[in-house]
């Protein structure tokens, strides 16, 4: 093992700070110690000289090191037999280590240190039922104030707590009985009541044990994943703290002042790894806060001075990896006279930092009516921070219950559709509670009417017709003649979607008032997908299919951004095709998985338009990157179907990217569609995860269809047209008045090799080129706004 040296202590804190957005906050590493082995749980023991001690459970033993200076210091190694799992704890000079592996009850006399450490197993006769049966292994302990030591999930009592006197002999500890039956994984017991984590059944229970001869039940209730793994204490034990070792799992706070009606108060997760699928381990209680070990997210602090509302204001997060999973820190200790903490990383190994506890800024409130006074329901309640503050939805009473570490002046934002959303700039001081009465502004409906009309002010039959915007968003179809009403809009300014497919318009309005408007559509094919045209979803996949809808921003292994939060932002609206529209951040919910699916458009004459170019936007993510092709697209008529393009991403994490391919291609004239496919290409058989996102879709000429006329009238002559030569010639014809030109050639998918400004003068004299054989688009412009395309292919000698 080693302890890091400043210079790696320092390149770790750099680390941390680039790789995960606030790694540190209220905590100071003040060393750490790495193992070449698997690291479990860690206690601390303070000598009656005042030297701390961290004990370390490792799959090989036990080490224990001196952290009073730094570096920290192995003094001493116990070793076992190799095993996951190890579970420490202390009672006067004596550590008491349980295991899986059948190998007793380890006793480990610490009076010695650090000079050496004394130690033996104890494989105790105890009574049961079928006579007496000698104790094996255990998966965890506890030892409370009274000297008696509670093992748990033991190979005695199905797993139920088996407690054990460690006070009158510790070297030689006396069975005296036994909690009900129960299987439990981890137990917390003071003054004479145990509670007891019983994992399979999913209940937190709360045990009398005054009389050991006649343990009763007090109290149980089932923990929020039904899956109990330990149980902490307030210090006046009032409250009661549990976690479920289950993926998105939380800490959840419970009042036990009576112990025969015991009520929930809150839950807490880590809000900057919220739906990523982590774990919190293990909750200890240090006065009034907790300190969690959370795996992948580190160590947490959060303030339990108000146990309704739990609020994080610290963390170190010690380990270097993907979100979720059972890696990263598995225990910690908290009741050190420094109040140092202790933290064991299972790959890292052990971590001491400093704390500094710090009470929340709480903000606690109420959202009502302006005019009627009343609560208002669903109201969402953002704090903007740099922090990340998961936003709070108002129940019927309109209450909401969130806060801060970090003080400062923040905006609060209060958001619910029908009302007029509130920013309100507030001072936030760490140990306050503020508790506003917020009143939001109802906004007055409107109607909102008109037609859908072509350029002849031919009405468009069930045109559809889409508005969004910060009053909410609204969608309805046209009637036969076009015309759309939509009776009851809130005011506010609004994004206008209208048409069928071939035939769309986009505009905006501000409704202040009743409005009624004629909504001119433009021929072409375009599709943001804010409105259904007739997109055909089909395909086996039986996760993932293709939505249309708002995206959910998602990552992989909270690594990789695999979905955006948003749509293209090269079109207005919304919506986009996704694969998988899923309201978790966890792209792995709705990846694409066990076969294909695909959308198809809606049929288009590709023979009306000059020069058709397809253009749109995707988001592709991969992982692993660039061994598979799961995304294409195809080009489909009557009778053919080819392959225009398939991408990969090398990187995985998704951008927008923008995609343009020439659709004048021989034999697919007529009537076409175009169909995207998202295939799971390994059908199961591997790890591949992929998600797409399509938007922005465009079929238009590649020239502004303003010049089409233009466009039939005026040309350049390419010759010699194919180019065999380094060299392409242009001669103006019919009546080009502009002398200075703006050359651009482009390639069959659209994409721009070369672009040059040169005289027409210069045009004739010839261009040099170093175009590969194929066909190309030349575009021009004169400075005079000519404007035009000239098809040329380059066969080369």
């Amino acid at each position: 093992m080693k302890s890091f040296s400043l210079f790696f202590l320092t390149l770790f804190c750099l680390l941390l700070s680039t790789s995960a957005s606030f790694s540190q906050l209220n905590m100071t590493l003040q060393d750490s110690m790495d193992y070449n082995v698997g690291v479990n749980d860690v206690c601390g023991w303070v000598a009656p000289d005042g030297k701390e001690y961290a004990l370390v459970g490792l799959n090989t033993g036990v080490s224990i090191v001196a952290i009073d200076s730094t570096p920290i210091k192995e003094v001493a190694f116990v070793p076992g037999v190799d095993n996951l799992w190890r579970d420490i704890n202390t009672f006067g000079h004596y550590a008491y280590v349980s295991s899986e592996a059948h190998i007793g009850l380890l006793i480990i006399d610490l009076q010695y240190l650090p000079d050496s450490v004394h130690y033996h197993s104890w494989f105790g006769m105890c009574p049961t039922p079928n006579g007496n049966q000698q104790f094996q292994k255990a998966h965890s302990l506890n030892i409370d104030e009274n000297g008696i030591l509670y093992l748990n999930g033991s190979n005695l009592n199905s797993g139920g707590c088996l407690l054990v006197d460690v006070k009158t002999d510790p070297e030689n500890p006396v069975c005296l009985g036994y909690a009900p039956a129960s299987y439990s994984h981890d137990s917390y017991a003071r003054d004479s009541i145990l509670y007891s984590a019983e994992i399979y059944a999913g209940n937190a229970s709360i045990y009398d044990i005054h009389d050991i001869n006649n343990i009763t039940l007090l109290g149980q209730v089932k923990t929020p994943s039904e899956f109990t793994h330990n149980i902490s204490l307030s210090a006046d034990s009032h409250y009661m703290f549990t976690t479920d070792e289950r993926p998105n799992s939380y800490v959840a706070s419970y009042d036990i002042s009576d112990k025969t009606n015991i009520k929930e108060l809150d839950r807490f997760r880590q809000a900057a790894v919220e739906g990523h699928g982590s774990i919190v381990h293990n909750v200890f209680t240090w006065q009034n806060w907790l300190v969690l070990a959370y795996y992948s997210s580190g160590t947490l602090i959060v303030d339990a001075s108000r146990p309704d509302n739990l609020i994080e204001v610290g963390n170190f997060d010690s380990f270097i990896g993907a979100d979720g999973g059972y890696e990263g820190v598995w225990g910690a200790y908290v009741d050190l006279p420094s109040h140092k903490i202790l933290a064991s990383d299972r790959s890292n190994g052990l971590f001491v930092f400093i704390p500094n506890y710090v009470r929340a800024a709480f903000l606690e409130g109420t959202v009502i009516d302006s005019i009627t006074g009343l609560p208002i329901l669903g109201a969402k309640v953002s704090i903007q921070s740099d922090e990340i503050i998961l936003p709070q939805i108002t129940p019927l009473d309109g209450t909401f219950k969130t806060g801060k570490a970090v003080p400062g002046i923040y905006s609060i934002v209060i958001e619910k559709e029908g009302y007029y959303t509130k920013t309100i700039p507030t001072n936030f001081v760490n140990g306050d509670i503020l508790t506003p009465v917020i009143k939001l502004r109802i906004r007055p409906l409107y109607a909102f009417s008109g037609s859908v009309i072509n350029n002849q002010n031919q009405g468009i039959p069930f045109a559809k017709v889409a508005i969004y915007g910060d009053g909410g968003t609204y969608t309805t179809t046209a009637d036969a003649n076009g015309d759309f009403l939509m009776p009851a809009v809130y005011s506010g300014v609004y994004e206008v979607q209208a048409g069928v497919w071939g035939q769309t318009v986009h505009t905006q309005i501000t409704l202040d008032a009743p409005q009624s408007l004629d909504l001119t559509v433009e021929n072409g094919y375009r599709d943001n997908f804010d409105v259904d045209l007739g997109w055909v979803i089909s395909g086996n996949a039986t996760e993932g299919q293709w939505q249309r809808g708002i995206p959910t921003a998602q990552s992989l292994f909270s690594m990789y951004d695999c979905s955006p939060g948003t749509d293209s932002p090269n079109d207005v609206g919304q919506f986009s095709f996704s694969t998988g529209v899923s309201t978790t951040t966890d792209v792995l919910n709705d990846e694409v998985s066990g076969g294909s699916t695909f959308i198809t458009s809606p049929e288009m004459n590709i023979d009306s338009i000059s020069f058709p170019i397809l253009s749109f936007d995707y988001w592709l993510c991969e992982y692993p990157p660039n061994q598979y092709i799961g995304f294409k697209v195809w080009l489909a008529n009557e009778t053919d179907t080819i392959l225009l393009s398939q991408f990969s991403n090398p990187a995985t994490n998704g951008t927008w990217l923008t995609f343009l391919s020439n659709l004048d291609i021989e034999g697919m004239s007529g009537h076409n569609k175009i169909i995207f496919e998202a295939t799971d290409t390994t059908s199961g058989t591997a790890d591949y995860t992929l998600k797409v996102l399509v938007d922005n879709f465009k079929l238009v000429s590649i020239l502004d269809g303003t010049h089409e006329e233009q466009i039939k009238t005026k040309h350049f002559l390419v010759y010699p047209n194919p180019v065999s030569g380094s060299s392409i010639y242009l001669k103006p014809e019919n009546g080009i008045q502009g002398n200075q030109l703006t050359l651009s050639i482009s390639d069959i998918q659209g994409r721009i090799i070369s672009s040059q400004q040169l005289s027409k003068t210069e045009a004739e004299a010839g261009i040099n080129h170093s175009l590969d054989d194929g066909i190309y688009f030349m575009q021009w412009k004169t400075e005079k706004g000519e404007y035009g395309v000239e098809k040329i292919v380059v066969v080369k000698n």
